[in-house]
């Protein structure tokens, strides 16, 4: 029921600022979950559990750079704009 309601509030609120579907989804819902894991980094930091503050936010932004820079990639081929560099992630 939730999820309706968000659903709702988002259809609306694109319509009314004029957002594609593609902005909302990628951008704003992903600014929106990652809010979450992040207050929970600071909530668990000023409870002084640091190791697991620490390894929510690396794990965020672990997925944040997954998610993107396969999509960067791709968009960047379609457009004619490959990237000109090496992507190499390391552990």
């Amino acid at each position: 029921m939730v999820s309706e309601i968000l659903v709702g509030s988002v259809e609306k609120t694109s319509k009314e600022f004029g957002f594609g579907e593609m902005f909302v989804g990628t951008i704003i819902v992903g600014i929106v979950g990652n809010a979450a894991e992040h207050s929970s980094a600071i909530v668990l930091a000023r409870k002084r559990k640091m190791d697991l503050s620490i390894g929510i936010a690396a794990r965020s932004g672990t997925q944040i750079a997954l998610f993107v820079m396969p999509i960067l990639v791709l968009v960047g081929i379609v457009l004619g704009q490959p990237l000109h560099c090496n992507l190499h992630f390391t552990s």
